[in-house]
Order: structure tokens, then sequence, then C-alpha cells
């Protein structure tokens, strides 16, 4: 009986495989947040948020964006080349950064308003070199269709993480407590890949020389020439809140919106990453049959637009007193950050998951205009509130000129689904 309810294909199989362990690897986090915030002070995940920022725009541009030519090769033995390859530079630039940091770690801290806890960048190195690394492993099993491993890693890196800032929360571990959990969550996650890629295709990797790796190098120079800027922007852009915050106002601020952050960043990513995968099959098929995929769109929009309207004006209303009582009243500033950011909230919640149309018309340079106006506006946000010492004024500003900008995404991206670029797409494509 159960049988005839589970899905038949391949595809759909792997889909479910791998949703299942990202939905329950963001999750994770989440549900013991509670119990976090009653071990850790703002400050203490301030300094955190700092580090996870740092490390995460760090570790777009340690690969060079090499891992993701790893899908792209014929043979196999030249996908190996690749993910060495992209291993290779993330280990030259670790080492580099770790240099960096010996040379330079109290000024880097100073400039970032750290001074206090700058021994946390002396974490930095060794966590960019796991989570790129692991990046550059999770495409060589995409590529060979090891699902469950992949999604098995991500629970191993969320479940590592969580109980280990649960156990240093307990003895009082304060900030190292947050950064050592989060290092140990990178290590699981790249330490599974490994063992089970050098099991399964170990003798795929024998016998690669350096010149064989530099001549990959040169063959898949695109990558890093074009690639690590878009990719580094849209970091940047997603980031930059967390540093500025804690730049310009201290780390005890942007604990407060690193929280904001995962309460409802991981529920909304994880609705509507569903929602613009089923869109991204149904459109990339109806737009290379037809030139356009405007009914599609008009559907999955709809259909993103009721549940916004449904659940944003809601969370708008009750958001402070939400984190009052989930997180403890200490943390109801973090609510009242979520009021001030609904609207951008709502606004990505509608357009991001309709934004892969940039890549299925090939307008990838649109999307790095976009970007790169993003990661503006983004700035110029956070310099207003260091103009005015008005955190609030920085907030208001973030949360508009980001909604602006996701108002924007969605109007080109519709655009392109109705086919309009369709031609000069595909005359320069």
């Amino acid at each position: 009986m159960i049988g005839k309810y589970l899905p038949r294909s391949t595809f759909a199989r792997n889909v479910i495989t791998l949703m299942t362990g990202t939905t329950l690897a963001q999750a994770i986090p989440v549900i013991i947040s509670p119990v976090l915030t009653r071990m850790y002070s703002p400050e203490e995940f301030g300094v955190f948020a700092f580090y996870l920022a740092l490390v995460s725009v760090l570790a777009v541009l340690a690969t060079g964006r090499y891992e993701l030519a790893i899908l792209v090769p014929r043979e196999e033995r030249e996908a190996a080349a690749v993910t060495v390859l992209a291993l290779g530079v993330c280990s030259v630039a670790s080492v580099l950064l770790f240099i960096v940091v010996g040379l330079f770690g109290p000024e880097v801290a100073a400039l970032f308003n750290m001074q206090g806890h700058y021994q946390v960048l002396y974490w930095v190195p060794l966590s960019v070199f796991l989570m790129a690394a692991y990046q550059g492993l999770n495409y060589w099993c995409n590529r060979h269709s090891y699902y469950r491993q992949m999604s098995m890693a991500r629970m191993s890196q969320s479940l590592g993480m969580s109980a280990a800032q649960v156990g240093a929360g307990s003895t009082g571990a304060g900030a190292f407590g947050l950064v050592g959990g989060a290092l140990i969550g990178h290590f699981s996650a790249f330490f599974f890949l490994l063992v089970h890629v050098l099991r399964r295709d170990r003798e795929r990797f024998r016998g690669l020389d350096v010149a064989t790796l530099v001549s990959t190098a040169r063959r898949f120079v695109d990558f890093p020439k074009f690639l690590i800027a878009a990719h580094s922007l849209n970091m940047a852009s997603f980031q930059a809140p967390i540093i500025f915050l804690g730049a310009i106002f201290g780390s005890v601020v942007s604990g407060f919106f690193m929280l904001t952050q995962r309460v409802i960043g991981a529920p909304m990513s994880i609705v509507a990453g569903a929602i613009g995968d089923v869109f991204r099959q149904e459109a990339s098929r109806c737009y290379l049959e037809n030139g356009e995929c405007k009914a599609v769109y008009v559907k999955t929009f709809k259909r993103l637009l009721i549940l916004a309207v449904l659940a944003f004006p809601v969370f708008f209303v009750i958001a402070p007193d939400v984190f009052a009582m989930v997180f403890g009243q200490d943390w109801r500033v973090s609510g009242d950050y979520a009021r001030i950011l609904t609207p951008m909230f709502f606004m990505q919640f509608i357009t991001s998951p309709l934004s892969s149309m940039f890549v299925l018309a090939q307008k990838q340079r649109m999307d790095l205009v976009w970007q790169f106006f993003l990661f503006v506006s983004v700035t110029s946000s956070f310099l207003l509130a260091y103009a005015f010492n008005d955190l609030k004024v920085g907030l208001y500003c973030y949360s508009a000129s980001y909604s602006l900008m996701y108002l924007i995404n969605g109007l080109l991206s519709y655009r392109l689904a109705c086919g309009h670029y369709f031609k000069v797409g595909h005359a320069h494509g």
C-alpha cells in the first residue's frame, strides 16, 4: 500500500533525498536556538556571526570557483583533475590566509571592532579550507549521484556543530564554544565526504601530476575569471550586514541580527527553495521548447504571493513577542529587527525562487550587474547608518534598498520568462 505513494523515478527520489537532508540540516540549528540563546549572550553570538560571515565570503574565493567545473568534463580523469585542482587552490589560499592572520590579526580585528576577540581570526583559515574543500568534494559526489552521502554529510555538519555548541555552552566556553562548534561541523561534513570518495573513487585520482593540474587550470580559467566576482558579490551582500553592524555598533548588535537571519532565513529557504526547484525544472523545459515560460512563471509567482500574504503580515505583528517568548526576554530586540526587515523578507520570498530565469535565459551578465548594484545599495545603507550614528537608519535603509532590488529582480525575471530577450540571449549564447 505505502509503495504506491512513494516516488518511482530516480530523479524524484534523488530530489527527496537531498531535500530531506537539507531540510533537517537547516532545521536543527533553528530548533536548538532557544537553548543556545540561554547559554550564550548576544555579544558572543555577534562574535560568532562575524566569524561565520568572514569564513563564508572567503570560502567563495578560496577555490577560484573551480569546483563548479567538476560537472563539466566528459572524461572522469579530467573531472578528477578539476577536483584535485579545487582542493589544491583552497589549500594554498588557506595557508596564505593563515600568514596574513599571523602577521596582521590584531589590526584586522581592530578594523572590524573585534579587538577583544581577535583570537577568533586564527580559526578562520582552517574553517575556510574545510568549507571550501567540502564544496569541492560535494560537487564530485553530485557528478556521481552520491545523493545519500551528500545528504548525510549535511546532517553530519549540522548535528556535529549543534551538539558541540550545546556541550561547550554548558561549560561556559563563551564565543569560542560557538566558533569551535562550527569548526567541528565543517570538519564532520568534509571528513565524511572525503572518506566516502577515497573509498569509492581512489583509483580515479592516482597519478595526477602538476602539469596535468596546470593544463586543467588553464582550460577552465573562465570559472575564476567570470564567476568569482558574481558569487563574491552575492555572498558579500548577504553577509555585509553582520560585518558592518559589528564594525559600527559592536558585536551585541550583530548578534541580535544573526538570530533574526537564522530564525527567518532557514524556514524561508526551505519553502522557497522547494518551490524554486520545481519552477526551475518546469520553466527550463518550457523555455527550451517555446522560447518563453510566462504561464509557469505566473503560476509559481501566484503561489509564492499567496503564501507570503498569509504569513508575513502576521509575523510583522507578533515578531517581538515571539522572539521574547521563545528565545528569552533579552532577545526581543531580534524581533524588533525582524519587524523592520519584514518587507525585505516578503520581497525576497516572492522573487528569489524565480531568479533562475537569468541562468535559463543565459543572462549571467545581467545577473552580475544586478548583484553589483545590490552590493552597492547594501553598503550604502550601512554607510548612512555610520554617518548618522543611528542603527535604525541603517536597518530601514537596508530593508528598503533590498526590497527595491528584489522588485527589480522580479521585473527582469518576468521579462525573461515572457521571452523578451530570447533572441538576443540565443544570438550571444
